[in-house]
């Protein structure tokens, strides 16, 4: 464990506390001393929890941001099934936030085109915040990719979505250029 780990031993035992007030100031504990582990038990908690003032807490933690190690996790979370309820939140977390998801231009494609419609809106504002320049390769196979889902979409709305990635996608910076 990095730094300090008996305050992220703390801060991760008072996540499993039964009483709400605990969890809550380990959550504002962990935003000032947190590390990547203690990230993936915030998500963990995230996951598991029931009260409705601890779910908002972590909400509110993510879309506030800012630590690049905290990325990997995210991305691992936003591609496990166990997170699928909590899937538009953790998108989001990249345009709500500080943190750059432009490596990951692929991912937020792929979770527009298999997400439901709140992920697929996430999705695509995450893309059109990126100002990186990227690959013509990658890009013409994500548009690709894209144009195939349209065609078979039945989801209008899902489908008006998907229509603006391929858009934002076609029109991204292309390296090089």
């Amino acid at each position: 464990m990095s730094q300090n780990s008996t305050v992220i031993k703390e801060i991760i035992s008072h996540f499993k506390s039964d009483d709400a007030k605990v969890v809550l100031e380990a959550i504002k504990k962990n935003r000032k001393e947190g590390n990547a582990i203690s990230f993936q038990a915030l998500l963990e908690l995230l996951k598991d929890t029931d009260g409705p003032n601890v779910e908002a807490a972590i909400i509110e933690f993510l879309y506030d941001l800012k630590d690049e190690e905290s990325i990997p996790v995210l991305i691992k979370a936003i591609q496990d099934e166990e997170y699928s309820f909590y899937q538009s939140f953790l998108v989001a977390t990249f345009w709500q936030s500080a943190i750059d998801g432009s490596p990951y231009l692929d991912l937020f494609v792929k979770t527009a085109i298999n997400g439901d419609y709140m992920t697929s809106l996430e999705a695509l504002t995450v893309v059109e915040n990126f100002d990186s320049a990227f690959s013509q390769d990658e890009l013409l196979d994500l548009e690709s990719d894209l144009l195939e889902a349209i065609e078979d979409m039945e989801d209008g709305d899902k489908k008006v979505l998907l229509v603006s990635l391929a858009d934002v996608v076609r029109n991204l910076p292309i390296e090089g250029e």
